[in-house]
């Protein structure tokens, strides 16, 4: 049997899903040897597909979750979700890469494909195996292995996808995420000016909805919306030309979190390749002198950019943080809520009044690649550069596998 090599890539962060915006946004260096994509005409959720009998060990591997955990809507150790074209389709897209010599789609492009492909859903998690002669069990194995760590909260959903290679090697990538909503089509391409209708459904109890959009300048804002039941509803208008992220956040279990986002280019077409780039602010941690000195840098910059004063570092909302950040890491979960209340149960707990408060949480695999993904997501930039915050904490804890847990309190 050939030697095999094994690669995991997370790609999850809270508050703002992935780096969306300031990638599809940016100029930068086009790989020439990268075919166009093409992108789906509409973003909408479940699109339920056929695996291939082969790879049924391994999609089953991926949807299992382990009876310890008591996520909404799971039954410990049953089956929950299904397959999914549009994450079959990144799947196969990563495992062509990776036969031609290239790596696992990192955290910002593996969003990009998501959405390219139609995908609502964030904080996708991507994973492969490369080898010779692959023995179906020990792959399962595998799979199961690293799913084992994750703390659902919704419907598993995963697609698989196994390519050979010319030289006798063969790859198998899944791509899977945590479904706590389904988004009806909504279009991709529209005109400058033209309104448009969301309608979704929640998977998991919610006690309050609402859609911010980022539009391609200006800060983000939000637009009435309506939860009815598990029915989400809102109309808006994207009335400048270029790309609006479209998010949907729900108040669920662990607090407010992205739930839905979607991409629609008003009055241009979408991009055909994948461009890297950063998020206003992200060099400023170069020279910092820990890991909450960077972050704290990286927000002042962004803030800058946006001609908005710097924040002033407080001691007690650094405590209050670093507590967050630490119970995150123990539970595995990315929340406003993992066990110690929302953010204003533990600012009164602490005896810490405000006129105003707010919080981004994340997980990634760099302090530059969080920065970046709370940036991406309308509802934390609009934390990032809200005029009304004067004061912020800051607190990074690094696990040992190398992610980060960040909790960024803001107050004013």
């Amino acid at each position: 049997m050939a030697r095999r090599r094994t690669t995991t890539r997370r790609g999850r962060a809270l508050g703002p899903a992935l780096a969306v915006a300031a990638v599809l946004c940016a100029a930068g260096q086009v790989r020439a040897d990268v075919p166009p994509l093409a992108w789906r005409p509409a973003t909408q959720s479940p699109r339920v597909t056929q695996t291939d009998p082969r790879l049924a060990a391994q999609l089953a591997a991926c949807l299992e979750i382990p009876r310890r955990q008591s996520g909404d809507l799971i039954e410990g150790g049953q089956l929950r979700g299904a397959a999914d074209a549009a994450l079959a389709e990144v799947a196969a897209r990563t495992a062509r890469r990776q036969i031609e010599g290239g790596s696992l789609l990192h955290a910002d492009e593996l969003a990009f494909h998501l959405r390219a492909s139609g995908d609502p859903h964030v904080w996708p998690r991507a994973w492969s195996i490369t080898g010779g002669g692959l023995d179906d069990e020990d792959v399962a194995r595998r799979i199961k292995a690293w799913t084992a760590p994750w703390n659902t909260l919704g419907v598993r959903r995963c697609g698989i996808s196994r390519i050979p290679g010319p030289d006798g090697n063969t790859v198998i990538a899944v791509v899977a995420i945590d479904a706590l909503a389904d988004l009806s089509p909504l279009p991709t391409v529209a005109r400058v000016g033209q309104w448009l209708t969301l309608d979704g459904s929640m998977l998991v109890p919610a006690s309050d909805a609402k859609v911010v959009l980022l539009g391609p300048r200006g800060a983000p804002r939000t637009v009435p919306a309506s939860l009815s039941g598990d029915r989400i509803h809102a109309s808006f208008s994207v009335d400048q030309p270029g790309a609006w992220v479209i998010q949907v956040l729900a108040t669920v279990s662990t607090g407010p979190r992205p739930v839905l986002e979607a991409m629609v280019y008003a009055g241009t077409t979408p991009p055909t390749q994948f461009v890297a780039a950063a998020a206003p602010g992200e060099s400023a941690a170069q020279g910092a002198k820990d890991d909450d000195d960077g972050m704290l840098r990286m927000i002042n910059a962004a803030r800058a950019t946006e001609q908005q004063r710097p924040l002033l570092r407080d001691g007690m909302l650094d405590k209050i943080a670093r507590a967050h950040s630490e119970e995150m890491l123990k539970a595995r979960l990315v929340g406003h809520d993992v066990g110690t209340g929302d953010p204003s149960v533990r600012l009164r707990a602490a005896g810490v009044s405000a006129h105003v408060a707010g919080e981004n949480v994340a997980t990634a695999n760099s302090l530059e690649n969080a920065h970046r993904a709370l940036w991406s997501s309308p509802s934390h930039r609009g934390n990032m550069l809200l005029d009304q915050f004067t004061h912020v904490g800051v607190a990074v804890v690094r696990a040992a596998d190398g992610m980060v847990w960040v909790t960024e309190m803001f107050s004013g």
